[in-house]
């Protein structure tokens, strides 16, 4: 099972019992279908795709958002023990396998708060739109948009998660 569908379970149970079963934080990404903006096409061609949302090409298709979640939680045998590793490859602690993430792209940790740096990427991070320097760290405020290269994250902490997607929502 991976992360989303574990997670979409767990937004099923009671607020206390979510909190207690998951990561204390986590990175989600909204993807949506979207249908190509192009003339009439013949029937047997498929010209939607899976993009994040936020990036405008052709029109959403209703229902078809997805959600990806990366818990932010240390992975046994990963390096560096007090930061939470994100990048392309399997020795991270958050695998993120697109093209525009670097091997290791960037870290996460908890101090009282949560902070992002970049590692060095070449796509380079953001929050929302200010440049997160390499290897500086910057404030993640709950609901913040974070990029890494061309992918599009939102920042929840599990108590802002469960209540903005859990309970009722919990099936959508």
């Amino acid at each position: 099972m991976d992360a989303a569908a574990h997670y979409r379970q767990l937004l099923t149970l009671q607020r206390d019992e979510f909190l207690a079963a998951a990561a204390p934080a986590m990175l989600v990404r909204y993807r949506a279908r979207w249908v190509a903006a192009a003339p009439a096409a013949a029937p047997d061609n498929d010209l939607s795709e899976t993009m994040d949302v936020g990036l405008s090409r052709g029109r959403l298709v209703e229902g078809a958002t997805e959600m990806e979640l990366y818990p932010l939680a240390k992975q046994a045998g990963t390096a560096f023990p007090d930061r939470i590793t994100i990048g392309r490859t399997s020795n991270n602690d958050v695998v993120i396998p697109e093209h525009s993430v670097s091997r290791f792209h960037a870290y996460v940790r908890q101090t009282p708060g949560w902070v992002v740096a970049d590692a060095g990427s070449k796509n380079g991070t953001w929050i929302g739109d200010t440049v997160v320097l390499p290897r500086r760290e910057a404030a993640l405020a709950p609901g913040a948009v974070v990029r890494l290269g061309d992918v599009r994250l939102t920042f929840y902490r599990s108590s802002d998660l469960f209540d903005r997607h859990g309970g009722s929502h919990a099936g959508r």
